[in-house]
């Protein structure tokens, strides 16, 4: 296949790229792979966009088979030349699936490599975890591992008020943590739990 049809890597998180890199982690340059132990390993790379909704510890197949059938999908994928097909259980990479890999192995790092990668519906969440972050309230909290925020700073973190009634500051935390979960952020979720205690305490109801 002509390599011009092959787009580099994406910067923003993606399934197919995920694969194949989980592929060349695997070593699949040099033997075929058991598609499961593909999926496992995708998982390993990115839980939070591979897991059941309720388990985000267990990878979910058929999200998994689901991404490997688009990466593999003659009329949409644009990777397609990078992996070979033995059967429906086996794959590898072709020469032009490692050389992707190796010319893009930075970019490729730093996505799936380094760090958290979100879920797949994560814009909402991406917000949600940048806005509460980039907090007074979260960044005090994470510097000095106590919770010493007022409940106004606390309100300024998940745009409540500071006499907001108690369902809309449950209703706020509990999104908020869904949103960490979903994404493996435990720091998060962990001053979230924090927070919540500041709640219970000052709000009535």
């Amino acid at each position: 296949m002509n390599r011009s049809g092959i787009r580099p890597p994406s910067d923003v998180h993606n399934n197919p790229d995920l694969l194949v890199w989980a592929m060349y982690q695997l070593g699949a340059a040099d033997r075929w792979i058991d598609v499961e132990e593909v999926y496992l390993k995708t998982f390993e790379l990115a839980p939070a966009r591979l897991s059941w909704r309720t388990r985000p510890d267990i990878p979910d197949y058929k999200k998994c088979a689901k991404a490997l059938q688009e990466l593999e999908d003659p009329r949409r994928s644009d990777h397609l030349g990078l992996v070979d097909k033995n059967g429906a259980y086996e794959r590898r990479l072709t020469t032009t699936g490692t050389s992707w890999c190796l010319e893009h192995a930075d970019v490729l790092t730093a996505l799936y490599s380094g760090g958290v990668v979100p879920s797949a519906s994560s814009q909402g969440d991406s917000r949600k975890i940048r806005t509460v972050t980039g907090t007074d309230a979260y960044l005090s909290w994470k510097d000095t591992g106590e919770m010493t925020s007022t409940i106004w700073e606390l309100a300024d973190a998940f745009r409540c008020t500071g006499d907001s009634p108690a369902s809309i500051w449950r209703a706020r935390l509990d999104d908020h943590l869904r949103a960490a979960e979903r994404n493996a952020h435990r720091e998060l979720a962990e001053f979230i739990q924090a927070a919540r205690t500041v709640v219970d305490e000052e709000v009535a109801g």
